[in-house]
């Protein structure tokens, strides 16, 4: 069975069913324009999200991302996403970074390769981000990122 969740920043979301929220990791807002610790919310999402980033009940569209899980239980997601909320830096010490932000995220799963990218998917099947012309899936095949537009 396929799961769809949508991943955004709780501030953003106007409706939907949370399955659980994410606190801030210090409690208080961390760097610039984009804040790399706010609350985070997923939803259940139809699976018919996956194909529309209209029916994404956050706004803006760009703002959030879609992921997908196929027969794994959500407490198996749910301590996934806890542990990507950091990044290892080259001297090995965890970083915060904004893993609910797209642009982020984006750049992170084309800069990792092999065990690193397997990692950040863990039991994610895909990623999908919204585009100007439809949605951006991202899935891991043979080890290597497989990026594919889907029109909408």
């Amino acid at each position: 069975m396929l799961f769809v969740y949508g991943i955004a920043p709780s501030e953003i979301v106007l409706t939907g069913s949370v399955v659980v929220e994410f606190p801030p990791l210090s409690g208080r807002p961390v760097g610039g324009v984009i804040p790399v610790d706010c609350k985070v919310s997923v939803l259940t999402l139809a699976t018919s999200a996956l194909g529309d980033s209209t029916l994404w009940p956050w706004k803006p569209a760009d703002r959030g991302y879609v992921i997908t899980c196929r027969n794994a239980p959500f407490s198996l997601l749910k301590n996934h996403l806890r542990q990507i909320r950091h990044l290892q830096d080259a001297s090995g010490c965890n970083q915060i970074w904004p893993w609910f932000d797209p642009r982020y995220l984006k750049l992170a799963l084309k800069a990792l390769k092999g065990h690193q990218l397997e990692k950040l998917f863990g039991p994610i099947e895909s990623f999908a981000f919204a585009t100007a012309s439809g949605l951006e899936l991202m899935q891991l095949r043979a080890g290597a990122l497989h990026v594919s537009q889907v029109s909408s």
